[in-house]
Protein backbone atom coordinates (compact mmCIF):
# COMPACT_ATOMS: atom_id res chain seq x y z
CA UNK A 1 0.00 0.00 0.00
CA UNK A 2 1.43 3.62 -0.89
CA UNK A 3 -0.26 6.99 -0.48
CA UNK A 4 0.97 9.30 -3.55
CA UNK A 5 0.37 12.77 -4.35
CA UNK A 6 -1.80 13.69 -7.27
CA UNK A 7 -3.00 16.40 -8.95
CA UNK A 8 -6.34 17.60 -8.65
CA UNK A 9 -8.50 18.34 -11.88
CA UNK A 10 -9.99 21.69 -12.27
CA UNK A 11 -13.26 21.01 -12.58
CA UNK A 12 -13.37 17.90 -10.48
CA UNK A 13 -16.65 19.58 -7.96
CA UNK A 14 -18.60 20.07 -11.87
CA UNK A 15 -17.45 16.77 -12.67
CA UNK A 16 -19.05 15.02 -9.82
CA UNK A 17 -22.37 17.63 -10.24
CA UNK A 18 -22.92 16.09 -13.18
CA UNK A 19 -22.55 12.11 -11.74
CA UNK A 20 -25.05 12.86 -9.18
CA UNK A 21 -22.24 12.94 -6.03
CA UNK A 22 -23.06 16.55 -4.72
CA UNK A 23 -21.83 16.59 -1.04
CA UNK A 24 -18.02 16.34 -1.80
CA UNK A 25 -17.53 19.49 -0.07
CA UNK A 26 -18.98 18.51 3.77
CA UNK A 27 -16.53 19.76 6.18
CA UNK A 28 -13.33 17.91 7.20
CA UNK A 29 -10.38 17.91 9.13
CA UNK A 30 -8.97 21.87 9.19
CA UNK A 31 -12.35 22.49 7.00
CA UNK A 32 -10.81 20.91 4.12
CA UNK A 33 -13.58 19.12 1.87
CA UNK A 34 -14.76 15.74 2.77
CA UNK A 35 -13.73 14.32 -1.00
CA UNK A 36 -9.98 14.69 -1.58
CA UNK A 37 -8.26 13.96 -4.76
CA UNK A 38 -4.42 15.77 -3.74
CA UNK A 39 -3.66 12.22 -2.78
CA UNK A 40 -4.32 8.65 -4.02
CA UNK A 41 -3.49 5.51 -2.75
CA UNK A 42 -2.48 2.41 -4.25
CA UNK A 43 -2.50 -1.19 -3.83
CA UNK A 44 -1.02 -4.32 -5.25
CA UNK A 45 -2.89 -6.51 -6.89
CA UNK A 46 -2.14 -9.37 -4.07
CA UNK A 47 -3.47 -6.79 -1.30
CA UNK A 48 -6.63 -6.76 -3.32
CA UNK A 49 -7.18 -10.49 -3.41
CA UNK A 50 -6.60 -10.38 0.19
CA UNK A 51 -9.31 -8.01 0.64
CA UNK A 52 -11.85 -9.82 -1.71
CA UNK A 53 -10.85 -13.10 -0.11
CA UNK A 54 -11.48 -11.55 3.71
CA UNK A 55 -14.52 -9.59 3.06
CA UNK A 56 -16.36 -13.14 1.50
CA UNK A 57 -14.82 -14.93 4.68
CA UNK A 58 -16.37 -12.54 7.16
CA UNK A 59 -20.13 -12.26 5.43
CA UNK A 60 -19.91 -16.14 5.62
CA UNK A 61 -19.05 -16.07 9.19
CA UNK A 62 -21.53 -12.66 9.65
CA UNK A 63 -23.78 -15.33 7.97
CA UNK A 64 -22.99 -18.20 10.72
CA UNK A 65 -23.94 -16.01 13.17
CA UNK A 66 -27.04 -14.62 12.00
CA UNK A 67 -28.16 -18.13 11.92
CA UNK A 68 -27.19 -18.72 15.20
CA UNK A 69 -28.65 -15.88 16.81
CA UNK A 70 -31.88 -16.79 15.12
CA UNK A 71 -31.96 -20.62 16.30
CA UNK A 72 -30.89 -19.36 19.85
CA UNK A 73 -33.25 -16.55 20.01
CA UNK A 74 -30.68 -13.98 21.57
CA UNK A 75 -32.43 -10.74 20.20
CA UNK A 76 -33.10 -9.10 23.36
CA UNK A 77 -28.76 -8.30 23.31
CA UNK A 78 -29.23 -6.86 20.24
CA UNK A 79 -31.77 -4.40 21.76
CA UNK A 80 -34.65 -5.74 19.43
CA UNK A 81 -38.04 -4.96 21.02
CA UNK A 82 -40.08 -8.36 21.89
CA UNK A 83 -42.78 -7.60 19.84
CA UNK A 84 -40.50 -8.15 16.75
CA UNK A 85 -38.33 -11.28 17.74
CA UNK A 86 -40.55 -13.29 15.48
CA UNK A 87 -40.55 -11.22 12.37
CA UNK A 88 -36.59 -10.61 12.66
CA UNK A 89 -36.71 -14.81 12.82
CA UNK A 90 -39.37 -14.92 10.03
CA UNK A 91 -37.62 -12.56 8.16
CA UNK A 92 -34.06 -14.53 8.19
CA UNK A 93 -36.04 -18.24 7.62
CA UNK A 94 -37.42 -17.11 4.40
CA UNK A 95 -34.06 -15.40 3.34
CA UNK A 96 -35.90 -11.62 2.55
CA UNK A 97 -33.26 -10.16 -0.13
CA UNK A 98 -30.15 -7.58 1.08
CA UNK A 99 -28.85 -5.61 -1.57
CA UNK A 100 -25.16 -4.42 0.14
CA UNK A 101 -23.26 -3.78 3.34
CA UNK A 102 -19.61 -2.37 3.89
CA UNK A 103 -17.30 -3.77 6.28
CA UNK A 104 -14.77 -1.24 7.90
CA UNK A 105 -11.10 -3.48 8.08
CA UNK A 106 -7.96 -2.57 9.87
CA UNK A 107 -4.68 -2.83 7.62
CA UNK A 108 -1.60 -2.67 8.53
CA UNK A 109 0.05 -2.25 5.27
CA UNK A 110 1.31 -5.11 5.66
CA UNK A 111 -0.34 -8.72 5.89
CA UNK A 112 -2.77 -8.02 8.65
CA UNK A 113 -6.43 -7.18 8.22
CA UNK A 114 -9.07 -7.32 11.10
CA UNK A 115 -12.89 -6.54 11.06
CA UNK A 116 -13.62 -3.19 12.98
CA UNK A 117 -17.46 -3.61 11.92
CA UNK A 118 -20.24 -4.28 10.20
CA UNK A 119 -22.14 -1.29 8.70
CA UNK A 120 -24.67 -3.81 7.59
CA UNK A 121 -28.36 -1.41 7.16
CA UNK A 122 -27.55 1.65 6.48
CA UNK A 123 -23.92 1.96 4.77
CA UNK A 124 -23.35 5.67 3.08
CA UNK A 125 -20.02 6.33 1.09
CA UNK A 126 -21.76 4.46 -1.75
CA UNK A 127 -22.17 7.45 -4.29
CA UNK A 128 -18.19 8.09 -3.61
CA UNK A 129 -17.15 4.85 -4.02
CA UNK A 130 -19.11 3.34 -6.61
CA UNK A 131 -19.13 6.67 -9.15
CA UNK A 132 -17.40 9.09 -7.72
CA UNK A 133 -13.46 7.28 -7.46
CA UNK A 134 -13.76 5.67 -11.07
CA UNK A 135 -14.58 8.76 -12.77
CA UNK A 136 -11.51 10.15 -10.89
CA UNK A 137 -9.92 6.84 -11.78
CA UNK A 138 -10.27 6.84 -15.51
CA UNK A 139 -9.58 10.96 -16.08
CA UNK A 140 -6.72 10.80 -13.54
CA UNK A 141 -4.84 7.65 -14.47
CA UNK A 142 -6.50 6.69 -17.85
CA UNK A 143 -8.72 4.11 -19.46
CA UNK A 144 -6.45 1.17 -19.09
CA UNK A 145 -6.08 2.36 -14.96
CA UNK A 146 -7.79 -0.20 -12.48
CA UNK A 147 -9.37 0.10 -8.68
CA UNK A 148 -11.24 -2.60 -7.13
CA UNK A 149 -14.33 -1.40 -7.59
CA UNK A 150 -17.62 -3.95 -8.98
CA UNK A 151 -20.18 -1.66 -7.49
CA UNK A 152 -22.63 -0.65 -9.68
CA UNK A 153 -22.58 -3.53 -12.17
CA UNK A 154 -23.13 -5.86 -9.44
CA UNK A 155 -26.02 -3.55 -7.81
CA UNK A 156 -27.64 -3.52 -11.37
CA UNK A 157 -27.48 -7.16 -10.82
CA UNK A 158 -28.45 -8.04 -7.63
CA UNK A 159 -31.36 -5.65 -7.69
CA UNK A 160 -32.52 -7.61 -10.63
CA UNK A 161 -32.36 -11.17 -8.99
CA UNK A 162 -34.31 -8.92 -6.60
CA UNK A 163 -36.96 -8.01 -8.50
CA UNK A 164 -36.70 -11.38 -10.90
CA UNK A 165 -35.85 -14.52 -9.07
CA UNK A 166 -36.73 -13.22 -5.07
CA UNK A 167 -39.97 -11.04 -5.89
CA UNK A 168 -41.05 -12.12 -8.87
CA UNK A 169 -42.22 -9.29 -10.54
CA UNK A 170 -41.94 -7.76 -14.31
CA UNK A 171 -40.10 -5.24 -15.23
CA UNK A 172 -41.95 -1.49 -14.90
CA UNK A 173 -42.90 -3.13 -11.26
CA UNK A 174 -42.57 -0.25 -8.68
CA UNK A 175 -39.61 0.53 -6.34
CA UNK A 176 -40.02 3.12 -3.72
CA UNK A 177 -36.69 4.57 -2.42
CA UNK A 178 -36.60 6.59 0.86
CA UNK A 179 -34.43 8.60 2.78
CA UNK A 180 -34.90 11.22 5.90
CA UNK A 181 -35.52 14.73 4.58
CA UNK A 182 -33.83 16.44 7.71
CA UNK A 183 -32.61 16.02 10.90
CA UNK A 184 -35.48 18.54 12.48
CA UNK A 185 -33.58 21.09 11.16
CA UNK A 186 -35.45 21.46 7.29
CA UNK A 187 -32.18 21.36 5.64
CA UNK A 188 -31.85 18.51 3.60
CA UNK A 189 -29.60 15.67 4.55
CA UNK A 190 -28.12 15.92 1.22
CA UNK A 191 -25.60 12.52 1.29
CA UNK A 192 -28.43 10.62 1.94
CA UNK A 193 -30.81 11.83 -0.46
CA UNK A 194 -27.64 11.38 -3.12
CA UNK A 195 -27.16 7.87 -1.91
CA UNK A 196 -30.74 7.14 -2.12
CA UNK A 197 -30.87 8.87 -5.86
CA UNK A 198 -27.86 6.74 -6.52
CA UNK A 199 -29.23 3.71 -5.62
CA UNK A 200 -32.67 4.43 -7.31
CA UNK A 201 -30.54 4.38 -10.70
CA UNK A 202 -29.23 1.15 -9.90
CA UNK A 203 -32.73 -0.13 -9.70
CA UNK A 204 -34.16 1.53 -12.85
CA UNK A 205 -31.35 -0.07 -14.48
CA UNK A 206 -32.43 -3.93 -13.40
CA UNK A 207 -36.17 -2.82 -14.66
CA UNK A 208 -37.70 -1.39 -11.74
CA UNK A 209 -39.98 1.66 -12.17
CA UNK A 210 -38.28 4.27 -9.08
CA UNK A 211 -39.71 6.75 -6.97
CA UNK A 212 -37.65 8.48 -4.58
CA UNK A 213 -39.93 9.60 -1.79
CA UNK A 214 -39.17 10.62 2.08
CA UNK A 215 -38.94 8.37 5.40
CA UNK A 216 -41.38 11.55 6.75
CA UNK A 217 -43.76 11.13 4.29
CA UNK A 218 -44.89 7.50 4.36
CA UNK A 219 -47.86 7.38 5.94
CA UNK A 220 -50.02 4.13 7.38
CA UNK A 221 -53.80 3.69 5.44
CA UNK A 222 -55.53 2.37 7.61
CA UNK A 223 -58.66 1.74 6.03
CA UNK A 224 -56.76 -0.63 3.74
CA UNK A 225 -54.13 -1.65 6.28
CA UNK A 226 -50.91 -0.50 4.66
CA UNK A 227 -48.52 1.61 3.55
CA UNK A 228 -48.47 4.23 1.19
CA UNK A 229 -46.55 7.04 -0.06
CA UNK A 230 -47.53 10.89 -0.09
CA UNK A 231 -49.45 10.07 -3.13
CA UNK A 232 -51.65 7.20 -1.70
CA UNK A 233 -49.51 4.99 -4.18
CA UNK A 234 -49.68 1.35 -2.02
CA UNK A 235 -45.76 0.68 -0.89
CA UNK A 236 -45.06 -2.72 -1.94
CA UNK A 237 -41.50 -2.75 -2.10
CA UNK A 238 -39.07 -0.30 -0.45
CA UNK A 239 -35.70 0.60 -0.49
CA UNK A 240 -35.03 2.69 3.08
CA UNK A 241 -31.73 4.22 4.14
CA UNK A 242 -33.20 4.35 7.46
CA UNK A 243 -31.88 2.44 10.42
CA UNK A 244 -34.06 -0.71 11.35
CA UNK A 245 -33.39 0.45 15.22
CA UNK A 246 -35.58 3.74 14.76
CA UNK A 247 -37.68 2.20 12.91
CA UNK A 248 -38.47 -0.43 15.95
CA UNK A 249 -39.22 2.46 18.34
CA UNK A 250 -41.55 4.36 16.45
CA UNK A 251 -45.49 3.78 16.13
CA UNK A 252 -45.58 2.26 12.49
CA UNK A 253 -43.27 -0.59 13.97
CA UNK A 254 -46.74 -1.84 15.34
CA UNK A 255 -48.03 -2.49 11.67
CA UNK A 256 -44.53 -4.21 10.60
CA UNK A 257 -46.05 -7.69 11.17
CA UNK A 258 -49.39 -7.77 9.89
CA UNK A 259 -48.29 -5.50 6.87
CA UNK A 260 -45.10 -8.04 6.07
CA UNK A 261 -46.66 -10.09 3.07
CA UNK A 262 -47.94 -6.08 1.56
CA UNK A 263 -44.54 -4.85 2.09
CA UNK A 264 -40.59 -5.81 1.67
CA UNK A 265 -38.15 -3.88 3.03
CA UNK A 266 -34.69 -3.47 1.99
CA UNK A 267 -32.86 -4.06 3.43
CA UNK A 268 -34.25 -6.99 5.62
CA UNK A 269 -35.18 -6.38 8.66
CA UNK A 270 -33.15 -9.58 9.83
CA UNK A 271 -29.76 -7.19 9.49
CA UNK A 272 -30.83 -5.48 12.79
CA UNK A 273 -28.81 -8.60 13.74
CA UNK A 274 -25.60 -7.53 11.70
CA UNK A 275 -26.23 -3.61 12.48
CA UNK A 276 -25.29 -3.58 16.37
CA UNK A 277 -22.24 -3.89 17.34
CA UNK A 278 -22.47 -6.79 19.79
CA UNK A 279 -22.23 -8.89 16.83
CA UNK A 280 -18.67 -8.32 17.47
CA UNK A 281 -18.64 -10.03 20.72
CA UNK A 282 -21.03 -13.11 19.37
CA UNK A 283 -18.32 -12.99 16.25
CA UNK A 284 -15.65 -13.73 18.33
CA UNK A 285 -17.51 -16.31 21.27
CA UNK A 286 -18.40 -18.39 17.78
CA UNK A 287 -14.85 -18.28 15.98
CA UNK A 288 -12.36 -16.84 18.73
CA UNK A 289 -9.48 -16.93 17.26
CA UNK A 290 -9.74 -16.12 14.03
CA UNK A 291 -7.37 -14.46 11.97
CA UNK A 292 -9.84 -11.52 11.08
CA UNK A 293 -11.48 -11.04 14.29
CA UNK A 294 -10.32 -9.07 16.75
CA UNK A 295 -10.90 -9.96 20.39
CA UNK A 296 -14.54 -8.67 21.48
CA UNK A 297 -16.41 -8.55 25.05
CA UNK A 298 -19.15 -7.54 26.56
CA UNK A 299 -17.49 -6.48 29.38
CA UNK A 300 -14.16 -5.05 29.13
CA UNK A 301 -12.45 -7.15 31.69
CA UNK A 302 -12.10 -9.26 29.68
CA UNK A 303 -9.55 -7.35 27.63
CA UNK A 304 -7.69 -5.93 30.62
CA UNK A 305 -4.11 -5.40 30.37
CA UNK A 306 -4.36 -4.71 26.38
CA UNK A 307 -5.50 -1.79 24.84
CA UNK A 308 -8.65 -1.77 23.71
CA UNK A 309 -11.94 0.66 21.92
CA UNK A 310 -15.11 1.17 24.02
CA UNK A 311 -17.61 1.07 21.17
CA UNK A 312 -21.56 1.91 21.44
CA UNK A 313 -23.73 -0.98 20.28
CA UNK A 314 -25.88 1.27 17.74
CA UNK A 315 -23.54 4.54 16.82
CA UNK A 316 -22.11 5.98 13.61
CA UNK A 317 -18.91 7.87 12.68
CA UNK A 318 -16.99 7.09 15.25
CA UNK A 319 -19.08 9.07 18.33
CA UNK A 320 -18.85 8.19 21.57
CA UNK A 321 -16.16 6.15 20.69
CA UNK A 322 -12.86 5.75 23.64
CA UNK A 323 -9.54 4.49 23.09
CA UNK A 324 -7.36 2.90 26.04
CA UNK A 325 -3.92 1.67 26.55
CA UNK A 326 -2.97 -1.56 27.81
CA UNK A 327 -2.72 0.36 31.72
CA UNK A 328 -6.62 1.36 31.24
CA UNK A 329 -6.05 4.94 30.76
CA UNK A 330 -7.64 6.65 27.90
CA UNK A 331 -5.61 7.49 24.58
CA UNK A 332 -8.48 9.64 22.59
CA UNK A 333 -12.18 9.66 22.36
CA UNK A 334 -15.01 11.23 20.31
CA UNK A 335 -18.31 13.22 21.58
CA UNK A 336 -21.68 12.30 20.05
CA UNK A 337 -25.50 11.13 20.42
CA UNK A 338 -24.93 7.55 20.94
CA UNK A 339 -24.39 5.07 24.09
CA UNK A 340 -27.85 4.99 25.55
CA UNK A 341 -28.05 1.24 24.01
CA UNK A 342 -24.56 -0.05 25.91
CA UNK A 343 -21.03 -0.92 24.27
CA UNK A 344 -19.20 -3.43 23.70
CA UNK A 345 -15.22 -3.73 23.91
CA UNK A 346 -12.69 -4.72 21.19
CA UNK A 347 -8.91 -4.92 21.04
CA UNK A 348 -7.44 -1.96 19.72
CA UNK A 349 -6.21 -2.78 15.83
CA UNK A 350 -3.13 -1.73 14.26
CA UNK A 351 -3.98 0.68 11.71
CA UNK A 352 -1.72 1.83 8.99
CA UNK A 353 -0.10 5.44 9.25
CA UNK A 354 0.89 6.79 6.61
CA UNK A 355 2.32 10.58 5.95
CA UNK A 356 0.28 11.16 9.77
CA UNK A 357 -2.54 9.72 8.39
CA UNK A 358 -4.72 6.75 9.83
CA UNK A 359 -6.34 4.47 7.25
CA UNK A 360 -9.40 2.83 7.12
CA UNK A 361 -10.69 0.33 4.50
CA UNK A 362 -14.29 -0.40 3.77
CA UNK A 363 -14.88 -3.42 1.81
CA UNK A 364 -18.22 -3.23 0.13
CA UNK A 365 -20.49 -6.74 -0.39
CA UNK A 366 -22.84 -7.09 -3.20
CA UNK A 367 -25.21 -9.63 -2.40
CA UNK A 368 -22.89 -12.30 -0.90
CA UNK A 369 -20.14 -10.84 -3.42
CA UNK A 370 -17.22 -8.67 -2.82
CA UNK A 371 -17.61 -5.93 -4.68
CA UNK A 372 -14.99 -3.01 -4.06
CA UNK A 373 -12.96 -1.12 -1.33
CA UNK A 374 -12.46 2.42 -0.34
CA UNK A 375 -9.94 4.77 1.77
CA UNK A 376 -10.56 6.93 4.52
CA UNK A 377 -8.06 8.73 6.40
CA UNK A 378 -7.90 10.90 9.72
CA UNK A 379 -5.44 12.48 11.42
CA UNK A 380 -6.11 11.11 14.56
CA UNK A 381 -6.41 7.58 15.67
CA UNK A 382 -10.48 7.36 15.54
CA UNK A 383 -12.11 7.39 12.30
CA UNK A 384 -14.96 9.81 12.62
CA UNK A 385 -17.38 12.28 10.65
CA UNK A 386 -14.25 14.48 9.85
CA UNK A 387 -12.83 11.66 8.17
CA UNK A 388 -11.47 11.99 4.24
CA UNK A 389 -12.78 10.13 1.74
CA UNK A 390 -9.35 9.23 -0.93
CA UNK A 391 -9.46 7.60 -3.78
CA UNK A 392 -7.38 4.32 -4.82
CA UNK A 393 -6.20 2.57 -7.93
CA UNK A 394 -4.17 -0.91 -8.37
CA UNK A 395 -0.77 -0.35 -8.75
CA UNK A 396 0.15 -1.58 -12.13
CA UNK A 397 3.10 -4.36 -12.09
CA UNK A 398 5.34 -2.52 -14.33
CA UNK A 399 4.65 0.81 -12.03
CA UNK A 400 5.14 -1.73 -9.01
CA UNK A 401 8.92 -2.99 -10.43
Amino acid sequence: MIRTSSTPRADWRGRFDRIGFTFYDLPSEGGRPYWQEEAAYGFTMAEIDAFEQATRELFDRCMDAVEHLVRTRRFAEFGIPTPLHDLVARSWDEDDPTVYGRFDLAYDGQDTIKLLEFNADTPTSLVESAAAQWQWLVETRGQDADQFNLLHELLVEQWEHIRTARLGVAAGARLHLASLHDAGDGELIVEDADTVAYMAETAKQAGFDTKLIFVEDIRFDVDAHRFVDPDGEPIRQIFKLYPWEWMAQEQFAGFLESTRDSTVWVEPIWKMLLSNKQLLVVLWELFPGHPLLLPASATPEPLSGTAYVSKPKLGREGANVTMLDASGAEIASNGGDYGDTGFVYQQRADLARIDGRTVVIGSWVVGETPAGIDVRETSGPITGDLAEFVPHFIIDPEESR
